[in-house]
């Protein structure tokens, strides 16, 4: 089974229901190898589960332990026996009992659950202030390219004017000359800001994707 380079290593004794239930909890959790299953019972369900896993089965508890070196043992045997031999080999602080990790592992999830729909909330949140600003932004922009256009024909306009007025129209040309050059100025901003728009919108879906995917 593939597993993260600085996952858990755990060793499950006992393969019954409980052994089962930490197989089913455990054997897709990636920071987390399970190095063996061993139970004196060769017919116990976790012991054909862990084998399709591909994961090591033992029948004799001692031999698991001496052969493996997991850094926690979780105790789904049952078996004052088992139990000893278990805490003598590993120590007490090594050992946890099957029925306790099921129930920590599933108060754990059910917290990250309710940590990663916050974050999926407020991500979702975010995307729609996104949105919400970038169709304000769009609104004046529209506004500005509408405005240039109209500086930029006026100056069009007035350069025709000042060109028929002669001698006392030069000045007025001038003036006419840089109108129609800010008004350039205002466009080509105008296609920056709108470049910058498309960005953010394309953020805005690539948020949205990942939520839908994640949820």
């Amino acid at each position: 089974m593939a597993t993260s380079e600085h996952g858990k290593k755990i060793g499950i004794m006992g393969a019954g229901k409980d052994g089962c239930e930490i197989l089913e909890l455990f054997s897709h959790n990636k920071s987390v190898e399970i190095l063996f299953v061993a139970d004196p019972d060769s017919a116990a369900p976790g012991m054909a589960m862990a084998k399709k896993l591909g994961i090591k089965t033992l029948t004799k508890p001692e031999v698991a332990l001496k052969n493996f070196k997991p850094d926690l043992v979780v105790d789904c045997s049952g078996s004052p026996d088992t139990t000893r031999v278990i805490h003598d080999a590993v120590g007490h602080t090594g050992v946890i009992p099957g029925a306790v990790m099921v129930m920590l592992y599933k108060v754990f999830s059910e917290q990250r659950g309710q940590a990663n729909h916050q974050v999926f909330a407020d991500l979702a949140s975010v995307r729609q202030e996104i949105d919400r600003n970038t169709r304000d932004v769009s609104k004046t922009l529209h506004g500005i390219e509408k405005i240039s256009n109209e500086l930029e024909v006026l100056a069009i306009n007035a350069g025709i004017q000042a060109s028929r007025a002669g001698e006392f129209g030069k000045g007025f040309a001038v003036v006419a000359g840089e109108v129609k050059s800010t008004a350039r100025v205002a466009r080509d901003l105008a296609g920056d800001i709108d470049r910058v728009i498309s960005e953010i919108s394309a953020m805005s879906k690539r948020i949205d994707q990942s939520l839908k995917k994640v949820l």
